[in-house]
């Protein structure tokens, strides 16, 4: 891979590159690809489930496996993102992201699902902090949540499409494709792998025309000049030393516990609740439990980054104080999802715990970048990912799936409602940690560190 080589920069005004809201367009299309490429599992786990014989048990490992490897590879490719091209990093990841994936449709077992998995989080793995760093250098401080809101804005596209489509090709048992003279029996669920990697490769080759390498941003001329200049090890201690990012990484895995509940196990829990009351299927129970999360989370997200952008103008305090914000409303909201049976009520709750989860994301990355030193930007996203990785998902879904299958196995349909109620704890205990952030960290360790460009 070849060192830091920056193409001609756009003009840069006190916003940013004049070509920033392009370039946010391309980099939120690679992000709603991986996105949908790694949550596809969600929507179509039951007849793979049914397909492979799994227990769920070993179900609650998929998820895991890919986010293990993921997690543990983002020290590095985060250091990767910030010394050499970006364009490359992100490129490399989404191809092998879609070959991954098609290639995950033709397992025979659970050995090969978790293999793919694993391969599949390694192929993501250096996407994000790439991202994250092009964006950081597109914007300024005087947008630049509200960049990051509308780039989030494609995971939650992400997430309705896989919910969607996903489930409608895996409610068809069957596939029957015409090759030539014959016809292959395609299994649902292997179809929707098959045509969401396509789809991924389609978008390969529209970024490779078009997505460029921004100029680096905020960093001195001699780590402009040098890409070594700051070592692995020196980057991964500039910013563990920070006590605010610290709390920010224990508040990330703390929300990473919430969304992985919401995310994998939702679905599942409103097609057991649902398929006999109402009769949903797969794609019903799949829509249900995205629309309303992530129509709430879009909000969040949209509001979350313009509040940020004018309480950050005012006060040092702003990003984290709407971070705090989001997390009070979750909390609450929660409890109410894994309790009730009433679809309205769910439907209310659901929009609030997605409007308080927006809040929070719009964000995570913005208020990271007000504490670290900009030549590690992407190596403190990696150590974010990284954190949230070996704290939580290491072991969470599969203890989530044991519980479900063997402790609570007599609660029927309702174990799952009582794990996702559960899920108020760690909102509650995030919420402490933003405020003791807020109050105590931050006044010592907020940097102004993102100083306007020259205006040309």
């Amino acid at each position: 891979m070849n060192g830091i080589h920056n193409a001609p920069g756009a003009s840069h005004s006190l916003y940013g590159r004049s070509d920033r809201w392009f370039l946010l367009t391309l980099v939120a299309l690679n992000y709603f690809t991986i996105y949908l490429h790694r949550n596809l599992l969600n929507y179509v786990q039951i007849p793979l489930q049914e397909g492979l014989d799994l227990t769920e048990t070993q179900i609650g490992w998929l998820r895991p496996a890919w986010l293990i490897p993921y997690c543990l590879a983002q020290l590095g490719v985060g250091y990767l993102s910030d010394r050499f091209r970006r364009r490359t990093v992100v490129l490399s990841s989404l191809l092998a992201s879609s070959c991954c994936l098609a290639a995950m449709g033709l397992s025979r077992g659970f050995g090969d699902m978790v293999l793919g998995r694993v391969v599949l989080g390694l192929g993501q793995s250096c996407a994000v902090p790439a991202m994250a760093s092009i964006i950081a250098d597109c914007f300024t401080a005087r947008n630049r949540s509200r960049a990051f809101g509308i780039y989030l804005f494609s995971y939650n596209c992400a997430l309705v499409v896989a919910g969607k489509y996903g489930g409608r090709l895996a409610d068809t048992a069957v596939w029957h494709v015409p090759v030539g003279r014959s016809v292959i029996d395609v299994d649902g669920w292997r179809m929707a792998h098959f045509v969401f990697g396509f789809a991924g490769l389609v978008v390969w080759l529209f970024l490779l025309f078009l997505l460029s390498e921004p100029d680096r941003t905020g960093h001195s001329a001699e780590a402009q000049a040098e890409p070594n200049a700051m070592g692995v090890w020196r980057s991964a201690i500039c910013v563990l030393a920070v006590p605010s990012f610290r709390l920010f990484a224990l508040t990330f895995a703390l929300a990473g516990m919430v969304v992985s509940m919401i995310q994998f196990w939702l679905p599942r829990h409103f097609y057991r609740v649902f398929h006999t009351t109402y009769d949903w299927n797969l794609e019903d129970a799949g829509v249900f439990a995205t629309f309303w999360i992530q129509s709430g989370t879009i909000i969040g997200l949209f509001v979350g980054g313009w509040l940020a952008d004018w309480c950050s103008a005012r006060t040092y305090r702003g990003r984290v104080f709407v971070q705090l914000v989001g997390w009070l409303v979750v909390t609450p909201a929660i409890l109410v999802v894994g309790t009730s049976q009433t679809v309205f009520l769910l439907a209310g709750s659901m929009l609030a715990v997605g409007v308080g989860v927006g809040l929070y994301q719009s964000n995570t990355w913005t208020a990271t970048f007000e504490v670290v030193d900009p030549a590690t930007r992407a190596t403190a996203v990696g150590f974010l990912n990284l954190g949230s990785g070996v704290l939580v998902h290491s072991w969470f879904d599969p203890v989530i799936g044991w519980i479900n299958e063997t402790v609570l196995v007599n609660r029927s349909s309702n174990s799952l409602g009582f794990l996702l109620t559960s899920m108020a704890v760690p909102a509650a205990i995030a919420a402490a940690l933003l405020a003791w952030a807020m109050l105590v960290t931050l006044p010592r360790d907020f940097r102004d560190s993102n100083q306007p460009p020259v205006v040309e």
